[in-house]
């Protein structure tokens, strides 16, 4: 029953409005329905409902809902203003930027739109333009500390330190208590190289503000940064303390915990979740700390990661591209193929990753690939990365001339890997097989783990061993570049620990890169990529780098490659079928890959295929690899799985036949397993990731494995299936056949590198 004078219009926005006083979105929503199925003026209801809509994350309805007003409305400033926003929150950032420029064009006193503009700039990854938006609105708002915040964090991207710290000061001076502001300013004076005065000033403030909770979880991270872990983790748990759930202590401290201790890390990103259950940040880090976790039962974590992506699926359908890395790494974890088609095309999502700089995102996507244009398409978006990094890093001056005469030569290697890990076991012959009298070798690694015995060892091998954990990274540049190297080699790219960056100073005379990333990493300043005549790719738009080009082989095998036993009889004579199967990781396991397996299978009747991996003990692994391969016709009760980290070696001798991924190959899993007496299938295609096994087989005497089309990769594990007589000389006879091939001879190899770089670095 309406009250006299009033409409059900009006009643339902009076309703509308006490529920957004109330921040109560949802009600506000539910009343302006209301209110405009009751005929009530657009002018009351769009503003309202939109953003209803999209504080609730239904963020395309919200623009949909605004867009007639928008369209009625063409000359009014604040509604292009507010459709601008609307388009940021649902992703549409190009659009957005397009809408806020005309805003601000329309009338540049207003200071509404310059500022929409540069978050979205910002978001964006434009740092350039960004920073030149936000200072044309304070000539409009010289007094804003939130826009000289703003412009801060933007000369920080840019790397324009002293820039950025004149800008965070200035924040401080109107708003000295802005916390947020002072975290910038230490990682400007971090980043200009100025501890000291980083130091005083935040234990100047925390002195004058002891009980101030998000002051000292700035301080805690910068003693992060500065390596002094015990006292950065004293400082959380002060404020733990005293506020068990804090988002940001318990959100640091899982970051400070990270892989050394994946328990803790979890426990604090719980602890986190109950401070702010509706956090999508929060949701995003503790399904990808769980996808890390290695404690306990490995498996277990895996089945959260993936019930928190289904559950972040569903709650935050229009953030799907800022959480699409994390929700991929767990959807390819479990083989969920229809989930992992939901979270986009690689290129859609490749702009996205371009904009936040997020090089380590697109390693597990170089298989995701179909055509020519598509592997074009990748190396244009390294080349796209690179220049981005290169806009705002100055080069150092040379310091070192052209190898010349019977100096020695200097050549370092830049990995957080130099421990017990698969890029030791082929960098081993150089570290330790090089000739004193003629080289020095430094070795750089800015792990956070504590040494290992291998690190140790490789410590008392090389001429020096740089542990820099924590170190900014252009004094990392800086010293390396002190080292006066001729070659730096670059192991890692963008993976854990590793600091790619460094490559964008030019620390060495010449750079390159080996091992770690099989693809370009994107900067031009990476001269040099390691090749040999099988791996480099035929056509030239698929490399950046010049070839560092080596006689026959890329890698290797090093005395790390242990002497596990090998079973007498193969797998088929034991159990009476004949096994395929694959260790490779996951994210390798491509639509194509698993069509391809399946074509194996139904040519080769009877025949198996067995997981080892990881994963293989996960429910929903093997749930979701039966559904994958009864859709491509073949009965899941072919497949087997050993679910096994660390100790999988001997399950080789499980395996008659290795079948690589395709279109990204093997490195490692192909080389182990022709240590183990199994021979691979491989696929060759284009690109560098295409190309590694065929390298590998050709180098251990087993070209012929090497398949040029789906046609004959299929042909090619149909005879080798039909012929146990070779599968059983290679069974036991493989060892001594890699040994008699470049593969197996690590001295040959060391030699040829040697060689190679000195040649390289006199030109």
């Amino acid at each position: 029953m309406t009250r006299p004078g009033l409409t059900e219009a009006d009643l339902a926005l009076a309703a509308a409005a006490a529920a957004q006083r109330d921040g109560d979105a949802a009600r506000a929503l539910a009343a302006f329905e209301r209110a405009r199925a009751a005929g009530a003026s657009p002018k009351l209801t769009a503003q309202g409902h939109a953003l209803a809509l999209s504080e609730l994350g239904r963020a395309e309805e919200a623009v949909a809902v605004y867009r007639p007003w928008f369209e009625r409305n063409r000359k009014d400033v604040a509604v292009w203003n507010l459709m601008g926003v609307l388009l940021k929150r649902a992703g549409r950032l190009t659009k957005s930027a397009e809408v806020l420029e005309k805003a601000r064009r329309m009338r540049p006193s207003d200071i509404s739109p310059w500022h929409n503009l540069g978050n979205v700039l910002a978001q964006m990854g434009d740092h350039a333009r960004a920073a030149e938006t936000y200072r044309g609105a304070l000539r409009i708002a010289p007094k804003s500390a939130e826009l000289w915040r703003l412009l801060g964090a933007e000369e920080l991207a840019l790397q324009r330190w002293n820039e950025a710290e004149r800008s965070l000061r200035t924040a401080l001076r109107i708003t000295p208590s802005d916390r947020r502001a002072l975290a910038l300013l230490v990682q400007a004076l971090h980043g200009a190289g100025r501890p000291a005065e980083l130091d005083d000033t935040l234990e100047t403030a925390l002195a004058a503000a002891p009980g101030d909770d998000a002051l000292t979880v700035t301080v805690a991270r910068h003693a992060s940064r500065r390596g002094n872990r015990a006292r950065a983790l004293a400082l959380l748990e002060r404020v733990i303390a005293r506020n068990r759930t804090h988002v940001d202590a318990n959100f640091l401290l899982a970051h400070i915990l990270g892989d050394g201790d994946r328990r803790g890390a979890n426990a604090a990103l719980a602890r986190a979740t109950e401070g702010d259950p509706t956090s999508f940040e929060l949701l995003d880090r503790r399904i990808d700390s769980l996808v890390r976790s290695r404690y306990d039962d490995e498996t277990a974590h895996i089945e959260q990661a993936y019930t928190l992506s289904c559950e972040m699926m569903a709650r935050f359908p229009d953030r799907l591209p800022p959480a699409a890395r994390t929700l991929r790494t767990v959807l390819m974890r479990v083989m969920d193929e229809d989930r992992m088609a939901a979270t986009g095309d690689l290129s859609d999502l490749l702009p996205h990753w371009l904009a936040e700089g997020r090089h380590s995102s697109v390693h597990y996507e170089l298989g995701q690939v179909t055509t020519l244009e598509d592997r074009i398409a990748l190396v244009d978006w390294h080349r796209d990365w690179g220049r981005k990094v290169e806009a705002a890093i100055t080069p150092l001056p040379p310091v070192t001339p052209a190898l010349h005469g019977a100096r020695k030569l200097r050549v370092g290697f830049m990995s957080s890997d130099l421990r017990h890990h698969p890029v030791t076991y082929f960098a081993l012959p150089l570290l330790e097989g090089y000739d004193p009298d003629a080289v020095e070798v430094f070795c750089y690694s800015f792990s956070e783990k504590p040494a290992d015995k291998v690190q140790t060892h490789l410590a008392s091998k090389v001429t020096a061993f740089r542990h820099w954990p924590g170190r900014p990274t252009p004094q990392v540049a800086e010293g390396i570049a002190a080292d006066g190297l001729d070659i730096l080699f670059e192991l890692g790219g963008s993976t854990a620990m590793n600091k790619l960056e460094v490559m964008a100073y030019r620390p060495a005379r010449l750079g390159a890169s080996w091992l770690g990333y099989p693809h370009s990493a994107g900067l031009s300043r990476i001269d040099l990529i390691l090749t040999d005549p099988w791996l480099h790719p035929a056509d030239p738009r698929l490399l950046i780098e010049r070839p560092f080009a080596m006689p026959e082989t890329w890698v290797a095998l090093s005395r790390m490659f242990a002497p596990t036993p090998i079973t007498d009889a193969t797998p088929e004579a034991r159990k009476g079928h004949l096994t395929f199967g694959t260790a490779n990781n996951p994210y390798k396991y491509t639509p194509f890959c698993l069509d391809l397996w399946a074509m194996v299978l139904r040519a080769v009747p009877g025949s198996r295929f067995v997981f080892l991996r990881p994963e293989a003990g996960a429910p929903s692994f093997v749930a979701n690899t039966r559904t994958a391969f009864a859709r491509r016709d073949v009965d899941p009760d072919r497949l087997d799985y050993i679910g096994v980290r660390g100790d999988h070696m001997r399950h080789y001798n499980e395996i008659d036949i290795a079948l690589d991924t395709a279109p990204h190959v093997g490195g490692t899993t192909t080389c182990e397993a022709l240590w183990m007496g199994v021979p691979t299938i491989t696929l060759v295609g284009p690109g560098f990731p295409e190309r590694l096994s065929y390298s590998n087989l050709t180098n251990a005497g087993l070209g012929d494995l090497a398949a040029s089309t789906p046609e004959d990769y299929v042909a090619a594990a149909a005879d080798l299936a039909a012929d146990p007589a070779r599968r059983l000389q290679l069974r036991h006879g493989l060892r001594a056949q890699i040994a008699a091939n470049p593969l197996g001879q690590p001295d040959r190899f060391a030699r040829h590198f040697y060689g190679l770089a000195r040649k390289v670095a006199s030109e």
